[in-house]
């Protein structure tokens, strides 16, 4: 059965509507890909995308409705790396992400509905009303979620951008809305159905660096 995180929630204290035993702390492996997750996923409403000048006549943002995009990314702490392949769908509105090990055993996945989204564990499943609320509450971080669009598509409308002679973004410095200060730098892109995306890019904060490498990019075109 679903477990509905309450709002006195504290990170990795949470309990379950059947039963009276608190649940066991996870694992810093487990801890460590919902950190992953959570970089990947939009919390909440799709975004229109704010393009820079002439890389906006070239990636048109209504082509960015209905997408899927895989890969490999990588978390990378003082303490100790973690990897997982991706599969992060966006369609009408709804959005899947799961995370796999190299084998191809599924680790989580991530489900947005109308009015909640649903996160399974392994064995369990948790649930709440969006997906910010209902990693932040398993995880007990705050991560740029909200500019998600933005920087995985190479789009980022911040003063200080910098640009290759080609007009692709190679490093932007914004604050998310928790005021926590991020870079994100991009080593490669490829054009896909007439639009120039990232395949490579590493996102920083402090001594935590998130790599991401995008092997597929596809895209319903309206």
């Amino acid at each position: 059965m679903p477990v509905l995180l309450k709002p006195c929630f504290k990170a990795a204290n949470f309990t379950k509507n059947q039963s009276n035993m608190e649940s066991k702390e996870l694992s810093l492996k487990q801890f460590h890909l919902i950190l992953l997750m959570f970089l990947l996923f939009l919390g909440g409403c799709a975004q229109r995308i704010t393009l820079p000048d002439e890389h906006a006549q070239q990636n048109r943002p209504e082509k960015y409705n209905n997408w899927r995009a895989t890969g490999k990314l990588a978390f990378i702490s003082p303490e100790e790396r973690q990897s997982a392949n991706f599969n992060w769908q966006y369609r009408e509105q709804k959005q899947t992400l799961t995370l796999n090990t190299f084998i191809g055993t599924q680790v989580l996945k991530l489900q947005e509905f109308d009015q909640h989204s649903v996160l399974t564990l392994k064995d369990n499943t948790y649930t709440s009303e969006d997906s910010s609320d209902l990693v932040y509450r398993l995880s007990g971080w705050q991560l740029p979620v909200s500019q998600a669009p933005q920087w995985l598509t190479g789009n980022i409308d911040a003063p200080g951008n910098q640009y290759n002679d080609k007009q692709q973004l190679t490093q932007a410095t914004w604050q998310d809305e928790q005021g926590l200060r991020w870079q994100v730098a991009y080593q490669t892109y490829q054009r896909v159905n007439g639009l120039t995306l990232p395949t490579r890019l590493t996102l920083t904060h402090k001594d935590i660096t998130i790599k991401i490498r995008i092997s597929n990019w596809h895209f319903e075109t309206l």
